[in-house]
């Protein structure tokens, strides 16, 4: 038998040398009680870069007929479908499993998982895994100087329509901007009118007049001026004003 991956002779698809580079990247173990006596069975699932394998219900028939539970390790690449479909009268996970290359002795299995109740984890991990697959076996065969001949994967998933894109929304035509309001003219400031002018002065004057009379009285007080020198300067004032 010759590996899959990198061409050598190996005890199984996937030879020793290559398995050294296996990740895991999902596992489940659980127990089913099925079969008319109701017995329970261990089974046990295992995906990583490389490989499916485990311990599952295993038929040449996609039907499940004959089916018997046995050990089973496959090239990831190999999976061509896992779906949801009826077994013994249960919905149950089945991997089909198909080797065409012509490496080894080519066959098509079908492995059932009665009683997996994970399926959509076991679907993303399979999917996930047959891009890695592809990927690190390119890599193997071009440092081996082999032709790379590995198959794109296709998604083990079903395959999720693209929303249509939304029609763009219509620009919004931008509404005109408002005009600045005219300036509010300042009122203008009434003309001053002669009774005004006249006023004021006659104001400016005797606020003159009481601060001279002020500085006379404390001239007079301060002894300065005597009382009639301080009588004849307040007429002085008077007839000015």
């Amino acid at each position: 038998m010759k590996c899959l991956i990198c061409g050598s002779d190996s005890a199984g698809e996937v030879c020793n040398k290559c398995s050294r580079l296996e990740k895991i990247l999902y596992q489940k173990e659980w127990t089913n009680k099925g079969g008319f006596m109701r017995k329970s069975e261990d089974f046990r699932i295992v995906v990583s870069n490389m490989r499916i394998s485990g311990r599952v219900a295993i038929s040449d028939k996609s039907s499940g007929l004959n089916a018997r539970t046995d050990n089973m390790s496959h090239y990831l690449l190999n999976i061509q479908d896992c779906s949801q479909v009826n077994y013994q009268g249960k919905s149950t996970v089945m991997v089909k499993i198909e080797n065409t290359s012509g490496e080894n002795a080519q066959y098509t299995r079908y492995c059932f998982l009665p009683g997996f109740e994970e399926a959509d984890q076991l679907i993303a991990a399979i999917a996930d895994g047959k891009q890695k697959a592809a990927t690190l076996t390119d890599r193997i065969r071009q440092t081996n100087g082999i032709a790379s001949s590995t198959p794109a994967p296709a998604s083990a998933a079903a395959s999720i329509p693209t929303p249509a894109p939304r029609p763009a929304a219509p620009t919004p035509t931008p509404a005109p901007a408002p005009r600045p309001a005219a300036p509010t003219p300042a009122p203008a400031a009434a003309p001053s009118s002669y009774d005004t002018v006249a006023l004021s002065s006659v104001a400016s004057d005797i606020n003159e007049f009481e601060t001279k009379i002020k500085k006379l009285k404390v001239l007079r007080d301060n002894g300065i001026l005597s009382e009639e020198e301080y009588q004849a300067e307040k007429k002085k004032l008077v007839s000015i004003f």
